[in-house]
């Protein structure tokens, strides 16, 4: 439907073309004709006038001499015109003119003709580039150039396909991302499973040999821990895959920033007690931000949790906030033993551990960074080893 309006098109501009050089030959031949004509018998006029006046008595046969009976029109004798002679070469001027306007349009015919068969096969080598072009998607070859094709409807055309291939090779390319953060997401779950999964067939085979109640109680403790620990991954890489599959819709309500830490805190508070680690939430009461409540609660419990596990007994966490024109901003700081400064820019990367001998998971600060950058957030960490982890969370403001 594309290339046929295009022709169409390009037929009535060269259907106009030709009407408009019969119109201009027409009339150029024409006046042509008209001036030679006007020209020649005021010209003959002035002859047998001149001659008349000098010799009146030879004015009749002069006239019979000049003029041939029936021959020219009656208004030609009565004002001296031309001579049979004199018309029958403006006969052959008349004739050639005509002769040389239909050769001008035959010539204008012909050539709009070849233009005409020029712009088709020029149109269909452009078309053809562009199928070679479709061709190449469909075999998954992505090497095109849209600066290959000229301007007009075949350029819009193709301007069309490279935006459509364009699409194609980024839901490509995320596909592949997909396929492979699928495949390394499978094997980090698979490992992660993989230790407590052999902690628990050990622990069922002592259970199996004879041994004291308090054996077994302490053996069906450790398995009852391992339980826990792989519900605690099922129920963390659900809540990331809601995350990455775009089906969690974040709401936007005004939360109180103390309300919200000492929710955080409410999960943990009992394990924070036992280990004698004051938590300290020195947020003012009137602090208020725009976030989803729960899922913000969930992604500071996993930072207050990170805390606890790398704070030693006795310790401290300090929770803080303030806030500017620009953003809310959150701090938490520990008195633990640190992060290393090579192993900073990968504590936000899923299934990452800074310490191998934890009981950490490793997912719990990532899924924190997605629901935070959800939200129009930012949090990043400032660590020193022995002196203590701090992790400031930023929401920043809508301005308008």
């Amino acid at each position: 439907m594309f290339k046929n309006k295009n022709v169409l098109a390009f037929f009535y501009k060269m259907l106009l073309i030709i009407i408009l050089v019969i119109i201009i030959s027409t009339i150029f031949s024409f006046g042509i004709i008209k001036i030679f004509s006007k020209t020649l018998i005021q010209s003959n006029n002035k002859i047998i006038n001149q001659i008349v006046i000098n010799h009146p008595e030879l004015e009749d046969e002069i006239i019979s001499s000049l003029l041939t009976e029936g021959s020219i029109k009656e208004d030609y004798i009565n004002n001296y015109g031309i001579s049979a002679d004199y018309l029958y070469e403006l006969r052959n001027i008349k004739m050639t003119t005509i002769i040389t306007n239909i050769a001008i349009i035959l010539l204008s015919v012909i050539a709009i003709i070849i233009c005409f068969i020029n712009y088709i096969k020029k149109e269909h080598r452009e078309l053809s580039k562009i199928s070679t072009s479709i061709n190449k998607v469909l075999n998954n070859d992505y090497s095109i150039n849209i600066k290959e094709y000229n301007e007009g409807y075949i350029s819009c055309l193709s301007n069309d396909v490279y935006k459509v291939i364009t699409e194609l090779k980024e839901q490509r390319d995320i596909s592949l991302q997909d396929k492979k953060y699928l495949t390394d997401t499978l094997s980090d779950i698979s490992h992660q499973l993989r230790t407590p999964l052999t902690s628990m067939y050990v622990i069922n085979d002592l259970l199996e040999n004879n041994m004291t109640m308090e054996q077994r109680h302490s053996f069906l403790s450790q398995n009852k821990d391992q339980l826990e620990r792989i519900e605690w991954l099922v129920t963390s890489l659900l809540k990331l895959s809601r995350l990455d599959s775009g089906s969690v819709t974040l709401l936007k309500e005004e939360v109180n920033c103390r309300l919200l830490v000492e929710k955080a805190i409410d999960p943990i508070r009992i394990n924070l007690e036992a280990k004698e680690i004051n938590v300290h939430n020195n947020i003012a009461d009137h602090l208020v931000i725009k976030v989803d409540f729960k899922w913000t609660v969930e992604a500071i419990v996993n930072i207050i949790k990170n805390a606890y596990e790398y704070t030693p007994v006795k310790g401290s966490i300090t929770i803080e906030g303030k806030e500017n024109p620009l953003y809310t901003e959150i701090t938490i700081t520990d008195t633990g033993c640190g992060i290393a400064s090579d192993k900073l820019p990968y504590i936000f990367d899923r299934f990452y551990k800074v310490n191998n001998d934890s009981n950490s998971i490793g997912i719990g600060l990532n899924m924190t960074k997605r629901i935070i950058k959800e939200q129009r957030g930012d949090i990043t960490v400032v660590s020193k080893l022995g002196q203590g982890t701090t992790f400031i969370i930023k929401f920043y403001k809508n301005i308008i």
